[in-house]
């Protein structure tokens, strides 16, 4: 067995987590492989390369339209490719992909052009759309169910095989950092989705970054742990805003309320951070926490 491929269980054959370069760090991610179904593609171009000599690869699920997990979609010419409606498009007009994390014509954008140079990113024809709750039936008996869980982006999904009851829940990965600073994302959705994974009889979970958790109960209560960090934002975000004092989105710029520090992608992350800010405000407007005034907000 290759060091990058590992079995994922001794009852089920030909499933097998492959981890992604790096560790799976962003600009990498990893997948899941069941039989000749290949979940995301951004294990690295020659990690993918390595693969397809070793393992047949027919069809292509992708979890959302991030480029971290579709870069080597390219690679996989003679694949059919799946992914949600509401992914889809990005997918096809990787050209978007700058609008849509709220980069166009900031200071982070010539980074993310040459980073985009740099992974080869390409747009990748889409075979047909996936839909919740929809059963894809694979040979071997492989049957995986689609779990829409949006948020981190508005397509995004996880998927079960139904029978070993092993699923991979891409970039709700379970570890210390959540993410939702794309145009559509959502964090009320996000926040629902949590809540919908936690409902569900998984045995193992693999994710696009951690990698692999065993067991229905420890996934379960790593869940909560994931959902804890967006809680905790919610209560350090409020505590800055009065009833008297309006506050606007930009008085919390470069004060790490997020990001505990800035790395050498400072230019992105205060933008990114800006935006979940942004949508931590909108779902205290929509739940009557706070209110508009002046400009800014208000402790209603």
């Amino acid at each position: 067995m290759n060091d990058f491929v590992h079995p994922v269980s001794d009852e089920f054959e030909d499933i097998y987590f492959i981890e992604g370069a790096r560790e799976g760090r962003y600009p990498y991610s990893h997948s899941l492989l069941i039989g000749d179904v290949l979940i995301d593609t951004g294990i690295s171009s020659r990690l993918l390369r390595k693969l397809k000599r070793l393992y047949p690869i027919n069809n292509v699920l992708l979890s959302h339209w991030h480029e971290d997990h579709i870069s080597g979609n390219r690679l996989l010419p003679d694949a059919k490719f799946f992914i949600h409606q509401k992914d889809q498009f990005l997918i096809e007009n990787v050209d978007k992909f700058k609008e849509f994390y709220g980069i166009l014509n900031t200071p982070a954008e010539n980074d993310f052009d040459w980073l985009m140079e740099g992974i080869k990113l390409q747009n990748t024809k889409i075979d047909e759309v996936i839909e919740d709750n929809q059963i894809l039936k694979f040979g071997n008996g492989f049957n995986i169910k689609i779990i829409h869980t949006p948020g981190h982006t508005a397509g995004h999904c996880a998927f079960l095989e139904l029978n070993s009851k092993i699923a991979f829940l891409a970039d709700i990965d379970l570890t210390k950092f959540v993410f939702y600073a794309g145009i559509d994302s959502n964090l009320m959705d996000f926040e629902e989705s949590l809540e919908k994974l936690s409902q569900l009889n998984i045995k193992t979970a693999v994710t696009g970054h951690r990698g692999i958790v065993e067991g229905e109960k420890e996934i379960k209560k790593e869940l909560d742990d994931y959902s804890s960090v967006i809680y905790k934002r919610n209560e350090r975000i409020l505590s800055y805003f009065t009833e008297t004092n309006p506050k606007t989105v930009l008085d919390f710029k470069n004060q790490n309320i997020i990001y505990k520090y800035y790395s050498r992608d400072k230019k992105y992350e205060i933008i990114a951070e800006m935006i979940m800010i942004q949508k931590h405000i909108d779902k205290f407007l929509k739940k009557g926490i706070l209110a508009s005034k002046n400009n800014g907000y208000v402790l209603k």
